[in-house]
């Protein structure tokens, strides 16, 4: 396949599938005071929404996170790349396939809520180590990148204190823009090699 044609799906998935996707799952309204959690457990069409959401994004960052530590100069950052992703999507793979019903499973719900955390973490996590292993090789090319990674992480910070709680909002910015920033990587990554 060359590398037009992988673009052209790259950019399918990242520019529209995933925003689209995550946009209409979110619906319209109240995206301060509910999530993606809350949303999939008030009907079973929403929950399948739900897991299709969390397969898409999922799917999306192992494939393009471990297709850039292949990229990477250096073993063990290949390594703790590919340790982080895998983790983080296994975290998300059980935060999708545990409800969050805290009035009937408390702790499960506990659960739920941590293992969706913690995936986020992972998966900046492994960007991080990415950026960081090609900021040795061209400070000035990765600065640019390595900033809006910062900006997905103070953003996230904002949209969790604003209403004191992971919502809608944070969870269609942390989704879109890592997603996008994860794209952009790759990109000027494949331009080097």
């Amino acid at each position: 396949m060359g590398k037009g044609r992988g673009h052209f799906w790259l950019d399918l998935i990242a520019c529209f599938l995933i925003p689209t996707y995550t946009l209409l799952f979110a619906g319209s309204m109240r995206w301060f005071s509910t999530n993606f959690s809350v949303i999939a457990v008030t009907g079973e069409d929403h929950y399948r929404g739900f897991v299709y959401w969390g397969l898409l994004a999922g799917g999306y960052f192992l494939v393009m996170l471990t297709r850039l530590a292949g990229l990477l100069p250096r073993a063990g950052a290949r390594a703790g790349t590919l340790v982080l992703i895998t983790l983080g999507v296994l975290c998300l793979g059980y935060a999708l396939v545990i409800p969050y019903l805290p009035q009937h499973f408390p702790r499960y719900a506990v659960l739920h809520v941590a293992l969706a955390a913690l995936a986020c973490v992972l998966v900046m996590g492994a960007l991080l180590v990415i950026l960081l292993a090609l900021r040795r090789e061209d400070r000035e090319r990765w600065r640019g990148s390595l900033f809006a990674w910062w900006g997905i992480v103070a953003g996230s910070g904002v949209l969790f204190f604003i209403p004191g709680m992971v919502s809608t909002a944070l969870e269609v910015f942390f989704t879109i823009s890592a997603t996008l920033l994860t794209r952009r990587v790759y990109l000027r990554r494949l331009e080097k090699t």
